[in-house]
């Protein structure tokens, strides 16, 4: 999938929240123009998002007017379940329905650079200790996913768990709304999601430089052990 030909359609929303996942909708969609978009299920058979995720429920104004938008467009609902099936990757929001115990959590970082190397870096929780699963595909972020071609698997030791913790809880990333109105041609999109018993919660931004995405981002890159051209 060429990045350039990509239109993005990215919007403001809350993370979603309970086991329907169901994000903010700002009230002014109800008087503007806005489609629903088709959530489907990944050419694997996995429903990696809500449906809830296809309804209209952000004003951006990407024409010059003001539009609503669905918190994930068809475009992101091709793309990026491709890479998560690619990499073996488990659905989020499944996991989220089903029943879990306190103290056990799934959080994953996805990182899709327009001319790079994919990375996926996935956080299993269960009460005091944690493990990571980090995946790095063969492909680029904007053309196609590829293979796993280097992964890693271990358990975070407890220095590492603690500062997970620590900046969980000082970005507050997974209380972030859905995304934002920013969105371009060439960068990358830095996705956060969590499963929970409180349910589905999802994050998305491209290119960020700074902010609550960025830094779990760029400590969830650290946490693979492995060395980037560049983060962008």
């Amino acid at each position: 999938m060429r990045a350039a030909s990509i239109v993005l359609a990215f919007v403001l929303t809350s993370c979603g929240s309970g086991h329907d996942a169901t994000p903010a909708i700002d009230r002014r969609c109800i008087a503007l123009p806005g489609d629903n978009v088709a959530i489907e299920p990944s050419k694997a058979g996995k429903s990696y998002f809500p449906g809830s995720f296809g309804k209209p429920a952000q004003v951006c104004n990407f024409k010059g007017y003001p539009e609503c938008f669905a918190t994930i467009s068809k475009v992101e609902n091709d793309w990026y379940p491709q890479y998560w099936d690619a990499a073996g990757e488990p659905s989020l929001y499944e996991r989220s329905r089903a029943a879990t115990t306190a103290g056990t959590s799934t959080l994953r970082f996805t990182w899709l650079p327009t001319f790079h190397h994919p990375v996926i870096v996935r956080i299993e929780r269960s009460g005091k200790e944690a493990k990571l699963v980090a995946n790095q595909l063969s492909g680029e972020g904007g053309y196609e996913p590829g293979i796993v071609e280097r992964e890693v698997t271990r358990p975070l030791s407890a220095i590492e768990i603690a500062k997970l913790d620590a900046i969980l809880s000082a970005t507050k990333v997974l209380k972030q709304r859905a995304t934002d109105c920013n969105s371009g041609l060439d960068g990358s999109q830095w996705i956060v999601e969590g499963a929970d018993r409180n349910g589905y919660h999802f994050v998305n931004r491209w290119s960020p430089q700074e902010g609550p995405v960025r830094e779990f981002g760029d400590f969830a890159l650290t946490l693979s052990g492995w060395t980037f051209e560049e983060r962008y």
